[in-house]
């Protein structure tokens, strides 16, 4: 009956799934009806006619004007394919960032974090990336080999030697070999790389075409670790999620021209639609103190048709700074500019795509935390903030993936629409949140109000989202676009917007000095796992390893709460000793329960015990370890931070401890990267964190004194290894934290048996001074006689809320009917 009762308040409470509407329902349609909708060579888009001007495909053709018609079509550009990468490897210039840009769509293609520590090794380097590594060279398949069209500045490849040829390798090399093995594809050498080792020298053979010649050069390479790629297009074997489709960041387009706008579930005007895949121009760009590039694409060719101002050029510009004075090195400096060489004024809006292939590192055990109570955070949700005082949100990447799934006419989900307020319009930033990392862009500082005043902004998914499993949703290919408000271009002026692109860890001093602090969201209790953090990195400035910071941070707090943990304890210890007498009752009245609870009251009050005492100690220690474990689930510095450096058991604090590889030989659903429950490793902390758990269960509970107690406490062992395998990918910087709090809970209870004894029960209804939890062990003074008349008068002072919880908690935990009855009847009969 409750069952049936509980399914209809869930039915009354559940929100009616609206019927599905044909958006194209009660509409006019004709094909072409507006040359800027339609999408050459490919099939026609459908218009809308007789909607106003401006809105979304619905244009009038009467509108345009005949004389803006060209029918001498101009040729499209015809630019070669390029990469241009910005920044160095090379530690002396003082980059933190290498940034490979692509001409197609003048987007990103990759971001690598270069940033070095004292000993050399990277800052942040890439944990799923197994063997050596010699640099992002951008190799596409060629008919002999892999053609290299990046070559990054202090990279491995860049610094390899030959004997018969100066200089490292070079762009447009074709790599024929690498450690003897022949690469014919991709997978040839990522397998190669696979197999090397950093520090690794391995010799490499290439061609290369000199005076129109080819020749073959050998070259020798001293193999480095991998930095952290934390953008990029090509995911590792570890990161592959089915469906996930490949695409630059960062591109540009127009969002409307003339009033004509995106038709919605579109990433372009068709009519433009070439310009986010086709090669730009690359132009050089001086950057004082730091490297540039300019892109740039004449419109002239898509819009001579259009029956608009066809003189328009679009360009990108990029600049990127070493660590320094002006910047940290973690900001790509982009520029978006409309230059109109027409001799009239034009009415544009820019579309802005943001970020795409964040890093999928540890999405199969992640933990992040999120801000909304009743959805989980994924590992590439969309995360934004305004003007509006703790208005930082998330669009998961499993909300993104269950909206394009549902929607597939309207596949984007809306962050903010041109209908909600000014104030909501106005963003902070808005970009793609990791467990550990961020890209977001914000303003600029010379435009603080290019995030100001957007039109509308959406989270998107790059990906086929029938293909993704459901269970890898969370791997979920996300990015984002916004689009700007109209603005009027004066002929021969322009149209510039300039932002700052963050991309960078989640490091509390780096995202605060970019207004990128609430990023990192600390769930129930921030105001305990800020300080706790700052301990943490205390201990280890002292220990130098952060395993025993969290052992020390562990025992710091657990000390500092010993009274706390005496006082439950004792009362716990009480409660065991009068466990005999509690299963006398039982036996004695277990088929009235009126009768035993009132026995148990008396015996309670008999031996002054207060049993909901001991709750109070758990509801004060309960926000600490809270805010303990969030502390250690959102610290960066955790990650690739080894237990026992040298050893590759446990070598990232922020991650399973990952002892074997059991994938090749476990079921997928056991051992599969997001499907399986277990992950593709064994992990033996967590199997010790359980056995201490199930220890501390058997120690620390009082015996069973019947059936039933004896069956709550079987289901307790049981959902302990329930929730040991839930947790078995939880990160080994806090199964050292549970182990840690497991040992010292049961050495306190060992303690605090040994320093405090036993007392005997008094068995003739008198009280033996204990209150089972009370820090006062002196004898009770004499309740009468001399002792009384020379007492001196005591001035009662009020009561703290404190104290009053304290007295409702040691108030008698049972009452029986007949207590409460008898009471009633005093009260009607005051002279009984």
């Amino acid at each position: 009956m409750l069952t049936t009762a509980m399914f209809f308040l869930w039915m009354s409470l559940r929100q009616p799934e609206p019927p599905k509407v044909d958006p194209n329902a009660g509409k006019v349609v004709v094909p072409n009806a507006d040359p800027l909708l339609r999408d050459e060579p490919g099939p026609p888009v459908q218009a809308e006619i007789g909607g106003a001007p401006g809105a979304d495909g619905a244009v009038d053709p009467a509108l345009v004007d005949p004389a803006l018609v060209d029918t001498d079509q101009p040729a499209r550009p015809n630019h070669p394919s390029q990469v241009v990468t910005l920044g160095s490897m090379d530690p002396t210039q003082g980059y933190n960032m290498l940034v490979t840009l692509t001409t197609r769509g003048a987007g990103v293609e990759r971001t690598e974090l270069v940033g070095r520590k004292k000993n050399g090794g990277f800052v942040y380097r890439a944990l799923e990336h197994e063997g050596g590594y010699a640099g992002y060279l951008g190799v596409i398949e060629a008919s002999s080999g892999l053609r290299i069209r990046s070559l990054p500045d202090g990279s491995p490849a860049a610094l390899a030697v030959s004997p018969t040829a100066p200089g490292g390798l070079q762009v447009d090399d074709v790599l024929l070999e690498f450690a003897g093995r022949s690469l014919d594809s991709l997978a040839a050498l990522e397998t190669a790389l696979k197999e090397s080792k950093p520090g690794q020298q391995v010799e490499v053979r290439v061609e290369r075409q000199a005076n129109g010649q080819a020749q073959t050069l050998v070259y020798t390479i001293t193999l480095t670790e991998a930095p952290l790629d934390i953008v990029r297009m090509r995911p590792f074997e570890s990161e592959v999620v089915e469906g996930n489709l490949a695409r630059p960041s960062l591109r540009t387009s127009l969002a409307s021209l003339e009033g004509t706008r995106i038709p919605t579930g579109l990433q372009s005007l068709p009519a433009l639609r070439e310009t986010l895949e086709i090669d730009w121009e690359v132009l050089p760009l001086e950057v004082d103190g730091g490297q540039g590039v300019e892109f740039r694409l004449p419109l002239d060719s898509f819009l001579v048709n259009s029956g608009r101002p066809p003189k328009l050029d679009l360009v990108k510009r990029y600049r990127l700074l070493p660590a320094g004075g002006r910047s940290d090195g973690f900001i790509l400096d982009m520029e978006t500019v409309v230059v109109n060489r027409n001799d009239k004024e034009v009415t544009v809006s820019l579309r802005q795509e943001g970020l795409a292939g964040l890093t999928l590192e540890g999405w199969w055990y992640s933990v992040k935390i999120s801000p909304s109570f009743f959805s989980g955070a994924g590992s590439r949700d969309v995360a934004y903030a305004n003007d509006i005082p703790d208005s930082h949100a998330i669009k998961t990447s499993r909300e993104i993936h269950t909206r394009a799934l549902k929607n597939p006419s309207q596949p984007d989900l809306v962050v903010l629409s041109e209908n909600e307020p000014i104030e909501t319009r106005n963003l902070k930033y808005l970009g793609l949140d990791a467990q550990y990392f961020n890209a977001s862009i914000l303003p600029h500082p010379e435009q603080p109000q290019s995030l100001g005043n957007l039109r509308q902004a959406a989270a998107s998914a790059l990906a086929n989202v029938n293909e993704v499993p459901k269970s890898k949703s969370q791997g979920t290919n996300a990015s984002f676009w916004f689009d700007t408000q109209d603005q009027v271009i004066p002929a021969g002026g322009d149209l510039s917007q300039r932002y700052h692109v963050f991309i960078g860890p989640k490091d509390n001093t780096i995202l605060a000095a970019h207004g990128l602090d609430e990023a990192i969201e600390y769930g129930w209790f921030p105001l305990v796992a800020k300080p706790l953090g700052y301990i943490l990195h205390f201990f280890y400035q002292i220990s130098g390893n952060y395993g025993l910071a969290i052992v020390m941070l562990t025992v710091c707090v657990r000390g500092a709460m010993f009274p706390l943990g005496r006082k439950a304890a004792m009362n716990a210890q009480r409660m065991s000793e009068l466990q005999p007498e509690l299963a006398k009752i039982n036996e004695k009245y277990k088929d009235n329960m009126e009768k035993r609870a009132k026995a148990m009251q008396e015996l309670y009050a008999k031996h002054n015990f207060k049993p909901l005492a001991g709750c109070l100690p758990m509801f004060i220690q309960l926000p600490i370890f809270i805010g303990l474990y969030r502390c250690l689930s959102v610290d960066i510095s955790l990650r690739q931070a080894a237990l026992i450096p040298g050893l590759s058991w446990c070598s990232n604090l922020a991650g399973p401890d990952q002892l074997l590889d059991w994938s090749s030989w476990m079921p997928d659903f056991l051992a599969g990267r997001g499907t399986g429950w277990l992950g593709p490793y064994f992990n033996i902390l967590p199997m010790v964190t359980v056995g201490l758990f199930l220890l501390q269960q058997k120690i620390l509970m009082p015996k069973a004194t019947d059936e039933q107690t004896r069956m709550t406490q079987n289901m307790m062992q049981i959902m302990t290894v329930f929730m040991g395998v839930l947790f078995f990918k939880v990160p080994s910087g806090l199964c050292i934290y549970f182990i840690t709090s497991s040992l010292w809970s049961l050495v306190e209870r060992k303690l605090i048996k040994r320093i405090t004894p036993a007392k005997p029960l008094i068995s003739d209804g008198g009280s033996d001074g204990n209150d089972g939890g009370s820090d006062d062990m002196e004898p009770s003074k004499p309740k009468g006689g001399a002792g009384r008349r020379n007492r001196e008068p005591v001035v009662q002072k009020p009561k703290t809320r404190f104290q009053e919880m304290v007295q409702m908690l040691e108030k008698p935990a049972v009452k029986s009917s007949t207590q409460r009855g008898t009471r009633k009847d005093k009260r009607r009969r005051p002279n009984a």
